[in-house]
Parts: C-alpha cells; structure tokens; sequence
C-alpha cells in the first residue's frame, strides 16, 4: 500500500464515521421522551404549543422515519443545527461559531504544550532510565495522569491567581478591552494580526491557565509512551549496528532512537486531542471561558437537546479530522507505508 492510498482509505472511512455519528444523533433525538420535538426544542416543546407546530412541519416531524432521516441528514449539510432554547432560541450553528474559536486556542495551546512537555521529559527519562531524574518524572507525569481536569484546574487557580496573584482567575480577556476585526475569528491571531498588542496579550494570560489544566493531564501519557518507545528502540539490532559503526552514542540516540521513537507519538496525538476535547467541558466552566465546552456545559443544564446534539456533532468531526491529521503524518514519517 503506498501513501495516496492509505490517504484515500483514511478519507472513505472518515465520511463512513461521520456518517454513523449523525445516524446516532437522529436515533437519540427520536428517543428523548418519544417524541422528537423534544429534540429540538427541550422543554419549550410544551410551553410553545405554535413553535412546536412550526418546528414539526419544517423538520418533517409527522412524516415517516426514513423522510425524517433525509431532511434530517439535508438539513445538516446545510449548516441547520437548529436554534438553542438556552441561548434564546440563537441558532446553534451562530452559537458554536462564537464559541468554538475559543476552544481551538487552548486547544492548541494544551496539545503544543502536552507535546513539548512530554518529548522533552520522555527523552531526559529515557536517557537516563533508572535514574533519580526518571523516577522523579515518573512520579511527575502519574500525579499529572492521576489527576483529573478540574482538579488541576483548581490546583492552578489556588497557586497562580489567588497565592502568586500573576494570571487572571477567568475569562477569555480584559472585558474594557475592544476586540479587533474578525479575519481569522480566533481572537489571538486577530489581534496579532491587526498589530493589537494589548488585546493580544490579555488573550494569553487568559489562556495559560486552561491550557496548562488539559495539558498537565495529557503531557505524561506522551513521557510513558516515548520513554518505552526509545528503550526498545536502543536495543534494536539496528541501533547495535549503528554503535559498532563508531558512531556516538549521543548521535545514536537521537539520531536513530529519537527520530524512530516520534512515530508512537504521531500516532498518540489524535487520543490526547480526543483527551482535550473531552477535558474542556470541565476546564471551561471552572474559568468562565466562553468556549464549546461550556456551552455544552450549560446545554446539558438547561436541557438544550439541539445544543447537546450540534456540539457532539463538531466534536466528533474535530476527532475525526485530528485522526485523519494523525493518520497522514503516521504515513508520512513511516517508510513501511511510503515505501510500501
């Protein structure tokens, strides 16, 4: 199999995936109570008698299943997510447009440092395994691992806003601050973008705290996996026969240990994304971070069905993209698929 089409099969499945999330989604939304206004409008199916009357003849509601299912399936294609009772009936796809940017920059911020913080200590352990500086990053990354998002969330909170006073408790940025033009609709790259200097650094005090939270939790499964990895590697016969080359063992060990070892954490970093998404429902709330996953957050309050379903929707396709991303960069740095 060469990398076109282990790319093309990667795509087929994706769209199959995708395909069975929204089939999920429809099923559930025609088991909320047994009736599928409910799914659209939560609780205000029955205190709008006329909205829900509205809403029956738009959506097809009185039809038979496998015609819901089509205007069911037509309607997402076309970016109708339906409206969010919790948000005063706004539609769900404006909701997620104002919330999702947000949720993308600790997002990244969380993966990047995730990813840093976990190469670099998983290479220092490796290099020096059975030593007290890998047992002290061992028992690092199992008091990260063991902890669970809130928790570290509030353990940051005690240390850098109300002992150390440095970052701000919450929020996405300094209320009496403008935001800038929306080119990008990520609030840090616009505001970097249009040269707003003091808008650009209130959105990163903003963002280290939940950023740090996720990736505490997430950096010691890169350490472990890369940690093992590098020590197989180093036994390998390949690795023997780079040594009695003359080669030293600095460059044997990142040339050959590293460079080979980096393919289990390509691989690893579609979970730890599926780790973060999942992380920012509770992250979000303890900072008030006006993001995806407080929003889902308040929709899971408030019984926001057609909340609850959109947003299951994007994080199921942020997944698969991010595996679909991972999957590529698998084929790329492997040579048994490039080669293959």
């Amino acid at each position: 199999m060469n990398i076109a089409s282990f790319i093309l099969r990667r795509l087929l499945l994706a769209i199959f995936v995708l395909l069975g999330v929204a089939t999920i989604t429809f099923i559930l939304s025609h088991n909320l109570g047994g009736n599928p206004l409910y799914a659209w409008l939560g609780k205000s199916a029955s205190e709008h008698p006329q909205l829900a009357q509205a809403y029956a003849s738009e959506y097809h509601l009185n039809a038979p299943v496998w015609i819901q299912y089509y205007y069911y399936l037509t309607g997402l294609l076309h970016g109708n997510l339906g409206y969010s009772p919790s948000r005063g009936f706004v539609p769900v796809a404006t909701v997620i447009a104002q919330t999702l940017p947000y949720t993308i920059q600790i997002a990244l911020f969380a993966i990047v440092a995730s990813i840093i913080l976990g190469v670099i200590l998983g290479v220092i352990s490796a290099r020096y395994h059975h030593r007290i500086e890998d047992k002290s990053i061992r028992a690092f990354y199992l008091a990260g691992i063991s902890s669970p998002s809130f928790f570290m969330a509030l353990i940051l909170l005690i240390v850098f806003t109300y002992t150390l006073h440095v970052l701000p408790s919450g929020g996405a940025v300094n209320p009496f601050l403008s935001a800038p033009k929306p080119i990008t609709h990520l609030p840090i790259l616009d505001s970097l973008i249009e040269g707003d200097f003091p808008y650009f650094i209130s959105v990163m005090r903003h963002v280290i705290l939940p950023s740090m939270a996720l990736a505490l939790i997430t950096f010691g499964v890169v350490v472990r996996v890369l940690r093992s990895s590098m020590l197989g590697i180093m036994r390998s016969n390949f690795v023997r026969t780079a040594r009695a080359k003359g080669l030293k063992e600095r460059t044997v060990f990142f040339k050959h240990g590293l460079r080979n070892a980096m393919i289990s954490v390509v691989t690893l970093s579609s979970l730890i994304v599926t780790w973060l998404i999942t992380g920012t429902i509770f992250v979000e709330n303890i900072f008030s971070y006006p993001g995806m996953g407080q929003y889902v957050f308040q929709a899971l309050q408030s019984q926001d069905y057609p909340g609850i379903m959109a947003t299951t929707l994007v994080f199921a396709i942020i997944i698969i993209i991010t595996n679909l991303v991972a999957d590529i960069l698998y084929a790329v740095v492997d040579p048994q698929i490039r080669l293959g």
